[in-house]
């Protein structure tokens, strides 16, 4: 499943959220109080919302038949194989012949026919983050396509993760490893090249009303900390409350999975 309704950066989520708890000059709760609030709004929604994201990487070969999971993957629903032909549909590979076994997909069958054949893994992760980590001195080495360096970049520090979208102007890529502050390994081999403008983990379909409940609950609960005698039994209810309407938003707009066999 692709983003469903509207696609919300960290920028646009903060203004939403400090407007909705009448704090556009972050008196009371600062701009990093706002962001962790939302992230934490992000890293709650599963498994009620999550993403379906397609992993193309694999060549299939009737000789192998185990086949390394892409970054983050919770759980995978199909498996295709390339058409023979432009004018033939992609073939999807009946879910008894294949199963999961820790990182791997494994197949118990050989299908001679698609050898060579491009495999389409359709997996589901779960939402975890949302940065406004972005640069224009991106590279990507010749020799290293998979790697992503920046000189400014603080990967590290501004706590990308496994699994991230990276947004380059020749596709989104996958983060399999964060090796330091300025540099990432990515699912798959990029196109070599120098000044390229990188977005990491940019943007959530999450409903932009179940981030303000959930947010306005983590900053009313981090506030009860802070204030003295009868303010703290009135933050925590505050807290309470937003806390369920959170839920009741969630469970309403909650993303339903396809009935599928699974083994």
């Amino acid at each position: 499943m692709a983003w469903v309704g509207d696609k919300w950066t960290l920028a646009q989520l903060r203004t939403e959220v400090e407007a909705f708890m009448d704090d556009t000059s972050n008196v009371r709760w600062s701009q990093n109080d706002v962001d962790r609030a939302i992230r934490d709004a992000i890293r709650n929604a599963p498994p009620k919302w999550w993403e379906e994201r397609v992993d193309d990487t694999h060549t299939y070969d009737e000789e192998t038949f185990r086949y390394s999971l892409p970054p983050a993957c919770q759980a995978v629903e199909e498996a295709w194989f390339e058409p023979l032909s432009s004018s033939k549909p992609r073939k999807l590979v009946i879910p008894t012949s294949w199963h999961v076994e820790g990182t791997e997909l494994v197949f118990s069958e050989q299908y001679s026919r698609y050898d060579g054949q491009t495999l389409y893994m359709h997996y589901v992760v779960f939402p975890q983050n949302l940065l406004a980590t972005t640069g224009a001195d991106g590279v990507v080495a010749a020799g290293d396509l998979d790697a992503l360096t920046s000189a400014t970049a603080t990967f590290s520090t501004d706590g990308v993760r496994i699994g991230d979208a990276v947004e380059l102007s020749q596709g989104t890529f996958y983060v399999e490893s964060v090796d330091s502050e300025n540099q990432l390994t990515v699912h798959k081999d990029m196109t070599a090249g120098a000044d390229l403008t990188f977005h990491v983990a940019r943007y959530t379909d999450l409903p932009v009303v179940y981030v303000q409940y959930f947010a306005a609950a983590m900053l009313y609960e981090a506030a009860a900390r802070n204030r003295p005698g009868i303010e703290i039994d009135e933050n925590l209810r505050l807290s309470s409350w937003y806390r369920q309407l959170a839920e009741q938003e969630l469970n309403r707009q909650r993303k339903a999975r396809k009935p599928r066999r699974r083994y």
